[in-house]
């Protein structure tokens, strides 16, 4: 049996309650529309979190959270899972975050509401109470919804690390900006890429851009049409695997941890990349954020069957 060796990993990011309404039929704009709604756990660092310990990376979670029913669930789905809670912060007054969706009929993002102030609360100060979690970590993993001078004190305190960062979104990418050369990943799609460069160009341009500053690996989504990815030793591309499409949150949280886990599962660059591809596949075919079935074998057995035994790592 193939397993990830446990590879102790803090996740610096957002926890949110997502509230998630699915439409039944075509949505009508103004009208109220039959549908689903949903509350679940979810935010980016949060995802990532439970993505990573479900493949068998050993995972905790730095993030920030109110004193109200949304701590609750985040703190049960992550303890359920296996993430360590142990660093959360808990801010006596301010709300936990919130991400509101509306998807149409067939699961695809029409509109959301993100609240996320009290990750803004998230200071260097508040982090460096919590330095014993990124002394005893081997790698750390932050996302662009933190403020920018907390993602400057992440990489200037933990220089002998390996840092992965996520773009997040157009607006919050910039704030990595001034810490390109200190990632060893990256992962964006390409409005996030355009964001941090300040310049514009194909997919394949922007992420040999990002490498150029210094990152190491670059992870450039993009979208249905797959996925690239670029480094010193060349650039790979994977195309998405067709599946049915349940929920579109949370899949590029899913490829991200699918990539991260995948270096330490398998040696070549495009598995690892078609590893990651499969396990936002396994995301969207799911009406979670993150799908709880998630794992290893689970994605071996569904989508790798083709790659021999020698490619993965023991």
């Amino acid at each position: 049996m193939t397993t990830t060796r446990p590879v102790r990993t803090l996740i610096v990011g957002g926890a949110n309650l997502d509230i998630t309404g699915s439409c039944f039929s075509r949505f009508i704009p103004g009208d109220s529309n039959p549908g689903l709604v949903k509350n679940s756990a979810g935010g980016v660092g949060r995802n990532i979190a439970e993505n990573l310990q479900r493949l068998g990376i050993e995972s905790s979670l730095l993030t920030v959270l109110g004193e109200d029913i949304g701590q609750t669930l985040i703190l049960r789905s992550c303890t359920d899972a296996g993430v360590d809670t142990s660093p959360v912060i808990i801010h006596p007054s301010l709300t936990t975050g919130t991400y509101m969706a509306i998807n149409n009929q067939l699961g695809a993002l029409l509109a959301a509401i993100a609240d996320m102030g009290i990750i803004e609360t998230l200071t260097p100060e508040q982090l460096a109470l919590k330095k014993d979690y990124f002394t005893g970590a081997e790698q750390i993993i932050l996302e662009a919804n933190l403020p920018e001078d907390s993602i400057q004190w992440i990489c200037s305190n933990n220089q002998n690390k390996s840092i992965h960062a996520d773009g997040v979104s157009a607006t919050k990418a910039p704030r990595l900006r001034s810490v390109l050369a200190q990632l060893d990943i990256l992962k964006v799609n390409r409005y996030e890429a355009a964001a941090i460069l300040q310049e514009n160009g194909d997919d394949l341009e922007l992420a040999q851009n990002l490498h150029q500053r210094g990152v190491k690996h670059v992870l450039l989504s993009q979208g249905p049409q797959g996925v690239i990815l670029h480094n010193q030793a060349g650039t790979w591309h994977k195309s998405a695997i067709k599946g049915d499409n349940e929920n579109d949150t949370g899949a590029g949280d899913s490829l991200f941890a699918g990539f991260v886990a995948a270096r330490h599962l398998l040696s070549d660059p495009a598995d690892q990349l078609e590893f990651a591809i499969a396990c936002a596949t396994f995301t969207l075919n799911s009406t979670a954020s993150v799908n709880p079935k998630l794992g290893v074998q689970e994605i071996r057995r569904l989508f790798l069957t083709h790659l021999d035994k020698g490619a993965w790592s023991s």
